[in-house]
């Protein structure tokens, strides 16, 4: 798979979050002009293999994460006819099945569910843990964020002590100049350089 055909994958799990990732994500493949891959993770298919051959009632949460899924994919085609949409289930781990994804993905994109003020300013631990594991971009979308891809703005990228340019950074920059907004670099404190705006170079894709 060529590198401008890596999909945007998205997490779902039918929650107001996911929702909102799910949305997110479909602005974004149609922004990049990139497939979206819409995810589906979790174990019950492991374990319903341990039933009884002769037993052929489907399980509830098989039906359940059929119409999640199916769902999720209406929408995501609803919002941007034009973005090719896929949907997939999956048995396993949702932090294993997403860092599989990440590996054939351009970026992975998963909602927040916080609970209140203090909750919201921390990653759920599918999120936190993807993104120690994860071989490309991760994107966590805030409960408060509205839907729509928000307008050119600033972003903000942290850097670290390593020489030459980061991932993170270099993932900054990209999305910068396709937005056609300000880069601003941050050091963690104590260090001896200061923020600095980069505005993105013009005419760059």
């Amino acid at each position: 798979m060529g590198a401008t055909q890596l999909p945007i994958v998205v997490g779902v799990d039918g929650s107001e979050g996911s929702l909102r990732a799910l949305d997110w994500a479909a602005a974004e493949a149609a922004r990049s002009r990139r497939p979206l891959r819409v995810v589906h993770a979790s174990l019950w298919e492991r374990y319903e293999g341990m039933r009884p051959t002769f037993d052929t009632e489907r399980p509830a949460e098989q039906v359940l994460a059929e119409h999640l899924v199916a769902s999720a994919q209406e929408r995501a085609q609803r919002l941007h006819a034009e973005v090719s949409v896929v949907a997939d289930i999956q048995p396993e781990d949702p932090v294993k099945a997403l860092t599989h994804e990440s590996h054939d993905a351009a970026l992975v994109v998963l909602g927040s569910r916080s609970r209140g003020r203090i909750a919201g300013m921390l990653l759920g631990s599918v999120s936190l843990a993807l993104a120690g594991r994860s071989h490309c971009p991760v994107v966590v979308i805030p409960a408060a964020a509205p839907n729509a891809q928000p307008k050119p703005g600033r972003i903000v990228v942290g850097i670290g002590d390593a020489a030459g340019p980061s991932a993170a950074a270099r993932f900054a920059l990209d999305q910068a100049t396709s937005r056609h907004g300000e880069l601003t670099r941050r050091r963690r404190p104590g260090r001896p350089l200061s923020a600095a705006a980069t505005p993105a170079p013009k005419g760059c894709l």
